[in-house]
């Protein structure tokens, strides 16, 4: 990737020497990215374009502007790019809620006549965290602790560390980290704590970067049974012990009846 952006980069070199440019080239996931071109002389020029691409040949159009049709945006990218400057000696686009599929090259190009096309390039990279995942295990390990668990997805490869009271006795277990096509990775950690501990532990996800985030996993006292609780729960035992012995009864009594029908007709066969 990075041989590929350095190779458009002297391509377009060459064209850009009247162009300067400045924006953004580092972006965190779901920000906004921009992108300023100035041209020193705009004589000849009928129209500026915003591409992108990571080859010369392939470039995808995003905008474009000139006097005759004001500015234009390519359908595709309608919800993506917008105008924040337009003339034909300057230009400035504004790049909304950029993903990972928007980590490209963008090129400017002032279309003059009969000089030609004259551009230059900024190369954007998206970083930061795209998704969290923390969780308490329900029931304890073997040697009665529970685990928590922290994970993260994003580019470059998450940090996850752990921000955790000093009273408590607790087990790391080392960072994982799992690489998907879409260069993104998933970092995922966890560490163990006494069953019967209860408090606050939180998960700091890539620390003293840029992007640093926090998760709190709260692990809450089980509450006692309190007076009401209680008299509830001897209520519910009061009606358990009737049903059975109402059940016990009506059992006896439908036993009973038989016999006696029984009895009865034996003594009128008789």
């Amino acid at each position: 990737m990075l041989l590929i952006l350095i190779i458009i980069s002297l391509a377009f070199k060459a064209q850009a020497s009247d162009i300067s440019s400045h924006g953004t080239t580092t972006v965190m996931f779901g920000e906004e990215a921009r992108f300023t071109c100035t041209l020193a002389d705009p004589t000849g020029v009928l129209q500026v374009t915003w591409q992108r691409g990571l080859k010369p040949e392939l470039l995808e159009n995003l905008a474009t502007y000139s006097k005759r049709f004001g500015e234009q945006i390519n359908s595709p990218f309608a919800k993506k790019v917008s105008f924040n400057e337009s003339s034909l000696s300057s230009s400035s686009i504004v790049l909304k809620n950029v993903t990972w599929e928007d980590e490209n090259c963008y090129v400017c190009s002032f279309n003059a006549y009969p000089e030609g096309s004259k551009r230059k390039q900024i190369c954007l990279k998206v970083e930061g965290i795209v998704s969290t995942l923390v969780s308490t295990s329900n029931s304890t390990t073997k040697s009665g602790q529970k685990v928590l668990s922290c994970s993260a997805t994003g580019k470059p490869a998450p940090t996850v560390d752990w921000d955790i009271p000093p009273n408590i006795t607790r087990v790391l277990q080392p960072t994982a980290e799992v690489s998907h096509s879409n260069g993104t990775f998933t970092s995922s950690s966890s560490i163990t704590v006494d069953k019967d501990w209860t408090g606050r532990v939180n998960c700091v996800l890539n620390k003293g970067k840029n992007g640093e985030r926090r998760e709190e996993l709260i692990l809450p006292a089980q509450p006692e049974p309190g007076p009401v609780e209680g008299k509830r729960s001897q209520m519910a035992l009061i009606i358990s012990a009737l049903s059975i012995l109402i059940c016990v009864i009506a059992v006896a009594t439908v036993v009973i009846h038989k016999r006696l029908k029984k009895s009865a007709d034996r003594f009128t066969a008789v």
